[in-house]
């Protein structure tokens, strides 16, 4: 595993830099052994990017995605006990395939996800989000645990927007973790997202607090 910083300067104004630091902190901590467990699975070098923050109104979120049009493949996954949210991995199409290469062992790419391609991408899904979920568990001493994964091919604005509809019923403030990674000596590329309402947020930044002031 490779980690690779990338600033950001957005200054979010519903958290101190302080707070901000801590739930990077936190994250960084869950995608790094993800990243980890991936590169272990295609036996292959990860390269992943220190996490990017939003904290907002729901509304901007579009901007703070990109393409929003662009066609993914995604495995969601709740995030279920005493922090609830959500977390998945894109993939755009051309990624998607040549993970699911990987995976099953194949010689040649998919570029149509069969029945086989999708149920390794889940299983993958499912050990990624496991040890990322151990790990964050560990640090904050919380209960965190994952649903069973789902895959979905669609415009990746569609894919969030339909995250961001559950969460809209109880806040119009949504924290996403967004982290860039890569396989390297593939053309592999995606993203995980972790998403989060306001009072997980609160939760987590209330126990890396006290753990980081031990």
């Amino acid at each position: 595993m490779v980690i690779k910083k990338k600033k950001n300067k957005k200054q979010e104004k519903y958290l101190t830099d302080f707070e901000k630091d801590q739930l990077i902190e936190v994250v960084n901590i869950g995608a790094g052994n993800a990243s980890t467990a991936l590169s272990q699975m295609v036996n292959k070098t990860v390269i992943i990017r220190v996490p990017e923050l939003f904290v907002d109104k729901i509304e901007k979120v579009p901007k703070f995605l990109g393409k929003q049009e662009e066609i993914m493949t995604g495995v969601l996954l709740k995030i279920l006990g005493d922090a609830p949210g959500m977390m998945f991995l894109m993939f755009p199409t051309d990624s998607a395939g040549q993970l699911a290469r990987l995976l099953t062992g194949r010689k040649k790419e998919t570029h149509i996800l069969d029945t086989l391609s999708r149920s390794a991408l889940q299983e993958a899904g499912n050990i990624l989000a496991g040890t990322s979920m151990n790990a964050l568990s560990r640090f904050l001493d919380m209960n965190i645990i994952q649903s069973v994964p789902e895959t979905a091919t669609d415009m990746l604005g569609s894919v969030i927007n339909s995250v961001l509809a559950e969460i809209g019923k109880s806040s119009d403030i949504v924290l996403i973790l967004k982290v860039d990674f890569r396989v390297e000596g593939e053309k592999i590329s995606g993203k995980l997202f972790f998403i989060f309402d306001p009072r997980s947020t609160s939760k987590i930044l209330e126990t890396a607090k006290k753990k980081i002031s031990k």
